[in-house]
C-alpha cells in the first residue's frame, strides 16, 4: 500500500481509542498477512508497517505491541545467532515501551516470555539460568493481571513439554496445561478486533501430539 494512502488512512477523522480501530487499516491488512503466511517477508512487512504507524500515533500501545511481537517471530525465523540476538534486542526494546504505555496489560507480560523463550534457542544450556526465570516471572504476571487469558497457559504449556522430567516438565505434564489453554481460548472474547490473538492452532497442534505421545505409550 502507498504511503499517502497509509497517511490518509491514519488521518480520518479524530483520534481513534483502543476500541475504535478505523485508522487501524494498514496494521490490520498486514495481520491479516501475517497470520496467513509465516514467513520473514510478511512478518518484516508487520514490522515496517507498525513503524509506520508508530511514526504518526506515537502514544497508542498496540502498533508499538505489534511491532515487538513481529521482530519477536522475525528472531524465531532466523537461524544465524548474532541476527537472532538483534532481531530480538528490537523486539525486546519495543516490549518494554509497550509495558511502559500499558502496564495493567497481561499480553505484554507474555511479549516478555516469547523474547525469552527466543533468547534460550541460542543456546539453551548456558542461557536457561537467565531467562527461564525470567519467562516464569512474566507469566505469573500475567496471571496477576488476566487469568484468563489462554496465551498464558499455551506458552506455559509448550514451554512445560521442553523441560526435563525431574524439573517437573515433559509432555504428560504439559496436557492439561494445554486443555486449559484450549478451555480458555474457547471462552475468550476479544475486547475489540485488534488485540492480540495469536496461540490457538499452535496450541491445538502441541495439545494433539502430547496426546497422541501418551497413547502410544
Amino acid at each position: 500500500m502507498k504511503i499517502p494512502l497509509l497517511i490518509a488512512l491514519l488521518f480520518t477523522g479524530p483520534m481513534a481509542s483502543a476500541n475504535d480501530t478505523s485508522y487501524y487499516a494498514v496494521l490490520r491488512s498486514s495481520l491479516v498477512i501475517a497470520d496467513q503466511e509465516y514467513s520473514l517477508s510478511t512478518y518484516q512487512n508487520l514490522a515496517n508497517t507498525c513503524d509506520r504507524v508508530i511514526a504518526l500515533r506515537e502514544n497508542e500501545w498496540l502498533p508499538v505491541y505489534y511491532r515487538a511481537y513481529a521482530y519477536a517471530h522475525l528472531g524465531y525465523m532466523t537461524e544465524d545467532e548474532e541476527k537472532k540476538d538483534a532481531l530480538l534486542d528490537k523486539a525486546q526494546a519495543s516490549a518494554d515501551a509497550a509495558l511502559i504505555m500499558n502496564p495493567e496489560e497481561s499480553e505484554n507480560q507474555l511479549l516478555i516470555a516469547l523474547i525469552c523463550y527466543g533468547r534460550m534457542e541460542i543456546n539453551p544450556m548456558f542461557r536457561a539460568t537467565t531467562y527461564f526465570p525470567k519467562a516464569n516471572a512474566a507469566l505469573e504476571k500475567a496471571k496477576e493481571l488476566n487469568p484468563g487469558n489462554p496465551r498464558i497457559y499455551y506458552l506455559e504449556g509448550k514451554s512445560t513439554i521442553y523441560k526435563p522430567a525431574f524439573m517437573g516438565g515433559g509432555v504428560e505434564a504439559a496436557l492439561p496445561i494445554l486443555e486449559k489453554s484450549l478451555q480458555y481460548f474457547e471462552e475468550f472474547t476479544l475486547p475489540f478486533d485488534l488485540y492480540p490473538h495469536w496461540g490457538e492452532e499452535d496450541t491445538l497442534r502441541l495439545y494433539q501430539n502430547c496426546k497422541g505421545e501418551i497413547e502410544e505409550n
